[in-house]
């Protein structure tokens, strides 16, 4: 599974690699004047990538990780996407890395000339080296879910960051006994670039 996991990884961020450099070339990227005027417009790509740290509220898992994800806004405001992402954590036991992807739906509650409000919901999958959390399995199913706020920095770049909770289950692949849940609150930030509409 893992290994399988780990070539879907690598498939995935050649692709968003190929697919960011198409995008480039063949699409019209926005003006800042027509970023202002419309940030976020049925038909716009946009590549994120950023960093974020969690931990339950006891703080026996702490959660580090980076990701890298690719949208598609087919509606105004509203954004459908893929992530993908590393992590690695340190819990009792043998802290673990990991590998995974989310699928993202991102809408725009509130939206400024300069910035804006968004929610989000994120389901996924995680593949790890040891255990997460300790007595679960090695895979896992995720659900994240949260707010965040996009500041525009300059032209096609916008600051990007947020909060999210984090709810991590095998969904009984092994039985109840070995469902151990993770439940997490993150904070994250990072980039978003408009590629082009």
């Amino acid at each position: 599974m893992r290994t399988r996991l780990e070539a879907a990884w690598t498939v995935a961020t050649v692709l968003a690699i190929v697919s960011c450099s198409a995008f480039a070339d063949t699409t019209t990227l926005p003006t800042s004047a027509a970023v202002q005027s419309d940030p976020f417009p049925q038909g716009l790509w946009t590549l994120e990538t950023f960093g974020s740290y969690g931990n339950q509220p006891w703080e026996r898992e702490q959660l580090y990780s980076g990701t890298v994800g690719v949208s598609y806004y087919f509606w105004p405001n509203w954004c459908f996407g893929f992530e993908g992402n590393g992590l690695y954590g340190s819990q009792p036991g043998e802290n673990v890395t990991s590998y995974g992807g989310n699928l993202l739906l991102r809408t725009h509650l509130i939206v400024e000339p300069n910035w804006s409000f968004f929610t989000d919901f994120s389901p996924g999958l995680l593949e790890s080296n040891h255990r997460i959390p300790p007595g679960g399995t090695d895979f896992n199913f995720t659900i994240e879910t949260g707010v965040g706020f996009t500041l525009n920095l300059w032209d096609r770049t916008d600051l990007l960051t947020g909060f999210r909770y984090l709810h991590l289950s095998n969904a009984r692949q092994e039985g109840a006994d070995q469902n151990p849940s993770l439940n997490a609150f993150e904070g994250y930030i990072g980039l978003l670039i408009r590629l082009g509409s």
